[in-house]
């Protein structure tokens, strides 16, 4: 299903898609966001590394809005490169499994709504007394 490249073999390529899709349905916990994943998500998808792997995961992953977006990206970016040199075989396969399960996307984006609700009905509340 993969190709290899000088550096990585298929097998390579499978764990890390089989890691991927772990992780997006398992909430993206901070547990499974280890070294060599950050390494090879921060070379993917027109990511930077930011400074380190703990920088990288709270821009990424710390907020539900900041996943919906991290998925949103993922499923609808570009892919170029050949799979000889680049990973953008596993990038292509990621992307169609995303476009195929936009439940993932759609229980952050939730997540984040409701979050959001939640603020402005307090605040609501908060107002309505003080101008009632």
């Amino acid at each position: 299903m993969f190709t290899a490249t000088q550096w990585n073999t298929a097998e390579d390529k499978e764990k890390f898609v089989k890691h991927f899709k772990q992780f997006v349905k398992k909430g993206f916990p901070e547990s499974m966001f280890s070294k060599g994943f950050y390494n090879r998500v921060s070379m993917m998808r027109g990511h930077i590394a930011h400074y380190n792997q703990s920088g990288f995961y709270d821009v990424q992953f710390s907020t539900s809005e900041r996943r919906a977006d991290f998925l949103q990206k993922w499923a609808a970016a570009p892919v170029y490169g050949d799979p000889e040199w680049t990973w953008s075989d596993v990038e292509q396969v990621l992307a169609v499994w995303l476009q195929e399960h936009p439940e993932h996307e759609q229980k952050q984006r939730a997540t984040h709504d409701a979050l959001i609700e939640d603020i402005e009905r307090r605040e609501l509340a908060r107002l309505t007394v003080k101008y009632a």
